[in-house]
């Protein structure tokens, strides 16, 4: 299927074979010696439209990183225990057993939808997916604001589950499909921190309303996941399809239009490449189910997605950012400073993901993963340490050294672990495996949503195992494990086209020699 020999269409019409070439053949054609010349400032400029773009289809993890944190954060609201927990003492608490049917709910239906949206989206395309999950999502949170008792929030919060999955599905795999392979890296863990964004907003609500004596403390936090779906819906109209989904559903012509909409300055010879990536791909595989991601090359392909977003959890991610302000009252601290330091560990967090912008594409994916992981071994065996080293009564200067690791591991986490997961796990796939493969990696952050959230309220409840900083030794551990894992199973992917990574992974390369790695491949110029 050539690309010179189909006729084109604009949006609004059709317009002949000739007048579309002579129309892409006086665009200025950017080799990619002219690109690997430019600055990741000038390649966005020239790339704007597929920044905005990618951002704006981004904007929907912003759901995910509120309805995780609102899940966790809201067990410490007073309004919320007095309305859906137990008396317990001379209050109220979320029991264990409610604790882990809240937080685990939304994960089980997040895997089932991350699922559905791989093969919904490779048919539909990713606009439409996600704006059939932006209507489920709506549907959802109107439950959860009305809920009248605790199994119909619950009913809420298992619904919600299939659109959060989807959010994370789509927001990834669109980034790394509409923007080259120089600023992909920025696009796709900008996913983190849209996720880091929305656990702030839920923070910051929190803080606000989390004092409030009537249901407003909890409604007015879930009613705010309304507002992030009902302006996606609305401007999805105007966002183009990806070009890498049109040209596998055999449309060159919406393709191409798609490629020049989204600020490509050569979009035939762009269309060629991709053309060229199917091609070769579709000599050793032709079909896309998900079985296809754990046969060949693909398969060690799906171990990197699947095992980034495993790291990310054994680091203990949970336990820090979603449960830290039940943490900080656990540990003496009032309710009022519990929220405000949740609130600086998100803040520090969100500097974190923006500060990953500069490494990144230097210092390359692998390293920083390995590095920052690392770090956050010791950061917990700290926070672990001070828990159990005797204290005089009434002293808190192991608490507050025990915040302090935490906010640390916020920030170390959001400057490597986090950002540099979401890019790995959307560009380490093969093209036409890209939404199942990311699918698959959704799989696993709900699967270990699911786990974590069973577990940490066991962990972590006066009315349970009570274990309070000790928490730290146990990700510590799980955390050094990962680090063995990333040095000697993922590869790097910076700088390198799909084209490059699919030679890569065909060839075996390893993952310790993957960085000097070069692709002795052509490329279309």
């Amino acid at each position: 299927m050539g690309i010179h020999t189909v006729d084109y269409f604009e949006e609004d019409g059709p317009f002949t074979k000739d007048i579309a070439l002579e129309r892409f053949s006086l665009e200025p054609i950017l080799s990619k010696a002219d690109e690997s010349k430019k600055s990741t400032w000038e390649m966005i400029k020239i790339y704007k439209t597929a920044v905005l773009a990618s951002t704006f289809i981004g904007l929907a993890a912003i759901n995910w990183g509120m309805d995780g944190l609102l899940s966790a954060g809201v067990i410490a609201v007073p309004s919320f225990q007095r309305d859906f927990g137990d008396p317990f003492g001379t209050g109220f608490l979320i029991s264990s057993n409610w604790q882990i049917a809240f937080n685990t709910v939304p994960s089980l239906g997040g895997l089932m939808g991350s699922i559905a949206t791989g093969i919904m989206a490779d048919r539909v395309g990713k606009r439409v997916t996600l704006g059939a999950a932006c209507m489920m999502s709506i549907i959802a949170v109107f439950v959860q604001v009305f809920a009248p008792g605790r199994w119909i929030l619950l009913l809420g919060k298992f619904i919600n589950g299939f659109p959060l999955g989807a959010f994370l599905t789509i927001a990834s795999s669109y980034a790394a499909e509409v923007c080259p392979v120089e600023i992909r890296g920025l696009t796709t863990s900008g996913v983190q921190l849209f996720v880091g964004f929305g656990q702030f907003l839920a923070n910051l609500v929190l803080k606000g309303t989390g004092t409030l004596d009537s249901t407003l403390a909890y409604k007015i936090p879930f009613a705010l996941q309304f507002f992030f779906p009902i302006i996606i819906i609305i401007g999805l109209p105007f966002c183009p399809e990806t070009p890498w989904y049109l040209l596998r559903k055999g449309l060159p012509n919406n393709a191409i239009m798609s490629l020049a909409r989204l600020g490509f300055p050569s979009p035939a010879t762009t269309l060629a490449e991709m053309q060229k990536t199917i091609e070769n791909e579709a000599k050793t595989q032709g079909s896309t189910s998900y079985m296809d991601c754990f046969r060949g090359s693909d398969l060690r392909r799906t171990e990197v997605a699947m095992g980034v977003f495993s790291v990310a959890q054994f680091t203990g991610v949970v336990f820090v950012i979603g449960y830290s302000s039940f943490f900080f009252e656990l540990a003496g601290l009032s309710a009022s400073s519990s929220f405000s330091l949740s609130l600086s560990v998100t803040v520090l967090g969100l500097c974190g993901v923006v500060s990953s912008w500069f490494l990144i594409n230097s210092a390359g994916r692998r390293s920083l993963l390995f590095v920052g992981n690392t770090i956050l071994v010791g950061l917990l065996a700290i926070v672990g340490i001070l828990d159990i080293i005797p204290v005089a009564p009434g002293t808190t200067t192991a608490v507050y050294g025990q915040v302090a690791g935490i906010i640390a591991f916020a920030f170390v986490y959001f400057i490597s672990v986090g950002p540099v997961g979401w890019a790995l796990f959307a560009e380490i796939s093969s093209a036409r495996l890209r939404s199942r493969t990311v699918g698959l990696g959704i799989v696993v952050q709900n699967v270990f949503g699911i786990g974590l959230n069973v577990l940490m309220p066991i962990l972590i409840n006066p009315d349970a195992l009570n274990l309070k900083g000790k928490i730290g030794f146990i990700f510590a551990i799980t955390a050094g494990l990962s680090s063995v894992w990333i040095y000697f199973r993922v590869p790097e992917t910076a700088q390198k086209s799909f084209e490059d990574l699919d030679n890569m992974f065909e060839q075996g390369v390893s993952a310790r020699k993957s960085k000097g790695w070069k692709s002795q491949v052509e490329h279309v110029d």
